[in-house]
């Protein structure tokens, strides 16, 4: 389980995308070695709040692989130009 923070451009005013399209797709950019079995969408002011529930190996160090899939959506998203990822809070 990795805990993650999309955050918003304080610049650009495109909004929040859905949490179900973006659950949708964070499965959707995820590789089967990337091991997701589960994504919570949680919008909180000008970030979303990710948690990502995946089977990696033990020698894969999490967030690693959770900032991997996140990083994908947003380099083939328009919607999400501009938004970075952390980890936790």
């Amino acid at each position: 389980m990795t805990s993650i923070v999309m955050r918003s451009p304080r610049t650009e005013s495109g909004g929040r995308p859905d949490p179900l399209l973006l659950a949708s797709l964070l499965r959707a950019v995820a590789s089967p070695a990337d091991g997701l079995e589960h994504v919570a969408v949680r919008p909180s002011g000008e970030q979303i709040e990710l948690v990502l529930f995946q089977t990696v190996p033990d020698a894969t160090e999490p967030p690693a692989p959770a900032i991997a899939i996140c990083r994908r959506a947003l380099e083939i998203t328009r919607q999400l130009s501009g938004w970075t990822v952390e980890t936790g809070r």
